[in-house]
């Protein structure tokens, strides 16, 4: 049947499919007339990410598309979708995407799938980004060896997540388009043999074990600009300095960590960024230093001279020990500040700046634990995606009086609520979409309604703590209408 898009030439809808979800772009465009389903089945820029999604979807999806289509591509066997990879690959084997230039490969827990999946990709001309992420698969030799086989056969691939160090060991051939590597589990002893298979590498980002083995190399890719760390594994100043004088085109350093109180030195750090690393140009520090009676000015004054602020612009802050006094963590700001908070704040620890700074700012993750009078915050939370109720409140005012309600998301109810304040909370922080409660709490609330009036839309995710009852799945599916997932 002729209609207005007729007239429009493909280009002009490629265009206009760019900008459309797929599920969208589907009911929308499918089956109009020949003409635009030729159109539609010629557009090669779908990116597909079917982490999280529902069955029905999913299904429709794998349905209506063809693999030519596909131009990035996500899979996910997590709790929401588990089965998903299996499943899609029954559909849609990937050795029909001709197009396919990212993958994203989520918990999977299959290494014999998982080789399968790569192996579908070999040779591939235009892979340009693979990620695979799971901790706890275990991979053979055997695998391993069929995995780099296959990585080294991609022409194309810059962008490389992958789980554990161990499995890149087996490469035989250097990926010499490879800029980009993030590795979930790495060993140091792993990564001086893979250096030698990275010539080119740009960017690093390394999660190491506790089992590191030792921080010690020789060679490191000359062109490596940007650099993050993440280590459960003990530190020495020494180790830090001798790994950075092997990266004289370092832009950008990011390094978390445990290790000797010299971790601490504001000014060994700025002989060495000033020696060293004469391109740095963004650099955040996350220390977690051993047992010391150091203030937080003893330490953060080292880091207040002009090289810091004035040169650098790079800035510090400590979480203090209540207790002792003394600095239980060196952190820059703003990228290492605390994103989740106890309020009203307990015994324990401080977050210590030398210089104004609104750590609350920051937060994204609120606990309330009591609601006293008057607000105990100079300026109200702007920022919260997860609310924590962990005490009860008798209404909503008093929590609008420090909280920016709209921007939360997930709300947890941690204590029993009154049906009214929770109905008043859910209609004041309307973005809310995820709700967990314990059952007990859930019933009282849905049972102290006397009509159907009350009703939550909005509240797509359920997280139910303790066993749901089949008695009361009637009831929750009433008050929760919209419900896409039930846990």
């Amino acid at each position: 049947m002729p209609c207005m898009l007729d007239y429009f030439p493909m280009e002009v809808l490629h265009m206009v499919f760019d900008y459309l979800k797929p599920n969208d772009l589907l009911h929308g465009f499918i089956e109009i007339n020949s003409y635009i389903d030729t159109i539609l089945h010629s557009y090669s820029r779908i990116r597909l990410n079917f982490k999280s999604m529902n069955k029905s979807t999913f299904y429709y999806i794998c349905e209506h598309i063809y693999p030519n289509q596909i131009q990035s591509l996500v899979l996910a066997d997590d709790e929401h979708t588990p089965g998903q990879i299996k499943l899609f690959m029954s559909l849609l084997p990937l050795i029909q995407f001709i197009n396919l230039q990212s993958i994203n490969i989520i918990q999977i827990d299959n290494a014999n799938l998982l080789c399968l999946m790569l192996s579908h990709l070999e040779n591939h001309p235009q892979i340009q980004s693979l990620i695979v992420y799971n901790y706890h698969i275990e991979i053979s030799k055997k695998y391993s060896r069929s995995i780099t086989e296959t990585l080294a056969s991609l022409p194309s691939l810059k962008y490389l997540t992958f789980m554990k160090s161990s499995t890149l060991t087996t490469l035989k051939q250097p990926l010499l388009k490879l800029t980009h590597l993030t590795i979930r589990s790495c060993r140091f002893n792993d990564l001086k043999i893979i250096f030698q298979w990275v010539p080119n590498l740009l960017y690093l980002k390394i999660l190491v074990s506790y089992d590191a083995g030792a921080f010690i190399f020789d060679y490191i890719p000359s062109n490596l600009n940007s650099l993050i760390i993440e280590s459960k594994h003990w530190t020495s100043f020494n180790q830090v300095e001798n790994f950075l004088s092997l990266t004289k085109s370092l832009k950008r350093f990011i390094f978390e960590t445990s290790g000797e109180l010299a971790l601490l030195d504001g000014r060994r750090w700025e002989i060495l960024i000033k020696t060293k690393l004469p391109y740095l140009t963004e650099f955040a520090l996350n220390i977690t230093p051993e047992e010391n009676n150091m203030t937080g000015d003893d330490v953060l004054i080292p880091f207040q001279n002009s090289f810091w602020t004035n040169e650098k612009h790079w800035h510090m802050a400590c979480l203090i020990s209540t207790s002792t006094q003394s600095c239980a963590r060196l952190f820059s700001v703003p990228y290492f500040s605390p994103t989740d908070q106890l309020y009203p704040l307990g015994e324990g620890f401080i977050n210590y700046s030398i210089t104004s700074y609104s750590f609350d700012d920051n937060c994204t993750q609120l606990r309330i634990w009591d609601c006293p009078s008057p607000v105990l915050v100079s300026s109200p939370f702007k920022h919260v995606q997860t609310l924590s109720l962990e005490c009860n409140i008798d209404n909503v005012d008093q929590l609008t009086k420090f909280i920016n309600l709209l921007s939360v998301h997930h709300l947890t109810l941690r204590s029993s609520i009154q049906p009214k304040p929770f109905n008043d909370l859910l209609q004041v922080a309307s973005n809310i979409y995820q709700l967990t409660i314990h059952r007990r709490t859930l019933m009282q609330i849905i049972n102290s309604f006397s009509d159907e009036l009350n009703k939550y839309e909005q509240i797509k995710h359920l997280y139910v703590e303790d066993t749901i009852l089949s008695n009361d799945i009637d009831q929750i599916c009433q008050t929760f209408p919209k419900l896409e997932y039930v846990s």
